[in-house]
């Protein structure tokens, strides 16, 4: 069970990510959390950018406001399961902790696919998943049936 400080922030992970999705846009939301400092260091939605995920533009924001090039006092909160791309750079920047929402059995790299925090030669991240899994989920179906009924 998640304790009060991460209850507030996963729903504000999926507040953002609702409001990406009224913008027409991935509903994917992530979250940098200091644990040390008790204070969110940077948030991020995805963007139009193949390369534009959550994970990715919010690590490059907490890395430039710590102005640092690891983030090991800090978890990330984010709305689905990240891809390989995205875990990978999780792992190399070194943060505690994830905190997500639902799988995502076709494009996922945590519990899914590769399994990159099982990797010997990357940092093994702590795994805190299924969170609000239902409304993540949702957040995302809703999203591809609109496309899909273009």
């Amino acid at each position: 069970m998640l304790n009060s400080v991460s209850q507030k922030i996963f729903k504000e992970v999926i507040e953002l990510s609702k409001r990406n999705l009224s913008d027409n846009k991935v509903p994917i939301a992530a979250i940098i959390f200091d644990y040390k400092k008790q204070q969110i260091v940077a948030k991020a939605v995805n963007t139009d950018s193949p390369i534009g995920h959550a994970e990715l533009e919010v690590i490059r924001e907490a890395l430039n406001i710590k102005q640092s090039n690891r983030l090991d006092d800090c978890d990330i909160y984010v709305t689905i399961e990240p891809c390989l791309m995205c875990a990978t750079a999780i792992s190399k920047c070194h943060l505690r902790r994830i905190y997500f929402g639902a799988e995502d059995e076709k494009g996922g790299a945590i519990l899914n696919g590769p399994r990159i925090f099982m990797n010997e030669n990357l940092k093994n991240v702590e795994v805190i998943s299924h969170i609000e899994e239902k409304v993540t989920s949702n957040l995302l179906k809703k999203f591809f049936r609109s496309k899909r009924n273009k």
